[in-house]
């Protein structure tokens, strides 16, 4: 319902508004976590335009999981200078950890992620949204700006830094859960 609600150019707080529920249960609805009484689906089925029986036909596989972006998690971390949105959750439906993190991580002007380079048992891939940075590893600098991206393999020590003047805005894909969420799952520090 999400993606029919959106190509019709709703947000989720309009939708609830005529329906006359609230915002936060029309994402549990999205995510099949509340089941709606028909007077409110047949409400929804009018408002978006379909028959009736298309919302009641469509429920998500459980190997695919849809977050919205209220269901991100903002994190910063003690350790770190930069600041962390979660995209992916930290354990599925099933209660398995997905293989991958995604994240947004924001870099203030002149800043390091890390006090000290960091390498993990994991690849990594950093695409620069906006602002510029440098990947900085053992070996070399490599600097991106906005539009590039830079993959590294699993065990380069590497530190990032933003040399510019305004906050960098990265997107993130680590190949496992953030090392400081494995922390935190096994009794380490809290996020």
């Amino acid at each position: 319902m999400r993606e029919l609600r959106q190509a019709k150019g709703l947000s989720s707080t309009v939708l609830a508004d005529l329906v006359g529920v609230t915002p936060a249960y029309i994402s549990q609805i999205e995510r099949n976590l509340a089941e709606p009484s028909l007077s409110v689906l047949r409400q929804l089925a009018n408002i978006l335009n379909v028959e009736l029986l298309f919302l009641l036909e469509y429920e998500a596989p459980l190997d695919i999981l849809v977050t919205t972006e209220e269901e991100t998690t903002a994190r910063s971390f003690q350790q770190a200078n930069a600041k962390y949105r979660l995209m992916t959750p930290s354990r599925l439906k099933d209660g398995s950890k997905p293989d991958m993190s995604v994240i947004l991580v924001r870099l203030e002007a002149q800043q390091a992620d890390y006090d000290e380079m960091v390498s993990h048992d994991f690849e990594e891939f950093c695409y620069v949204l906006e602002g510029c940075i440098e990947y900085r590893t053992d070996k070399r600098t490599y600097y991106l700006s906005e539009g590039d991206s830079i993959y590294l393999k699993k065990n380069v020590p590497h530190l990032v830094y933003n040399p510019g003047e305004r906050e960098a805005k990265l997107f993130a894909v680590l190949g496992n859960i953030h090392p400081h969420l494995q922390a935190n799952e096994n009794g380490g520090e809290r996020a």
